[in-house]
């Protein structure tokens, strides 16, 4: 047997041992934590795949904007701004 096989053997059998010692509310304690953590964990990862979709949209529509001219440059009614456009 060589080192790993002896730290599985042990390891699991403190696993075990610590099982025996909790209650069931403890138990079901600690799967409520790790289930919490594992659901903020998937929120988190959903949060950044969107941040860099918006992020890629931004980038692609920068290309496509047009030249930004000062109100006072413009000869016509602004479009979009008035009530009756």
């Amino acid at each position: 047997m060589n080192k790993r096989q002896i730290a599985k053997i042990l390891g699991s059998r403190g696993g075990r041992s610590r099982a025996k010692r909790l209650s069931s509310e403890a138990k079901k304690n600690i799967a409520s934590l790790g289930g919490q953590a594992r659901a903020e964990s998937i929120q988190a990862k959903k949060r950044i795949l969107r941040n860099f979709l918006y992020l890629d949209a931004v980038l692609r529509l920068r290309g496509k904007q047009k030249k930004v001219i000062q109100s006072n440059q413009v000869k016509k009614r602004l479009p979009g701004i008035y009530e009756n456009d």
